[in-house]
């Protein structure tokens, strides 16, 4: 059985931009990063939201950048859509030099 929307039926994703990656990070960049990959993939809020089994709303919120959401759930959807986070340090120590016991 094919449940794909048959066409005609509700409304179409439109594409928003990218924001620029390398500017500094904001939870406001990282949603519209979000928005952005989703939208160009053609996804639904509705199918993301089914498909990760979180509630629209709660996609909504990640969407607008509400600090109020589980990790989790952040990054069940940026999984989902191939997005992933970089952690670097603005700090100017090497991490080497503070572990002294040969673990990296």
């Amino acid at each position: 059985m094919n449940n794909a929307p048959k066409a005609g039926t509700g409304r179409a994703v439109k594409a928003t931009q990218m924001p620029d990656l390398a500017d500094k990070f904001s939870t406001l960049q990282l949603a519209k990063a979000i928005t952005a990959k989703r939208t160009g993939l053609k996804l639904t809020l509705d199918e993301v939201a089914r498909t990760l089994v979180i509630s629209k709303p709660t996609l909504i919120k990640i969407e607008k950048g509400d600090s109020n959401v589980k990790l989790a759930n952040l990054l069940k959807v940026m999984e989902y859509l191939g997005l992933s986070f970089s952690v670097i340090s603005d700090d100017e120590n090497n991490i080497s030099e503070v572990n002294d016991d040969g673990w990296f």
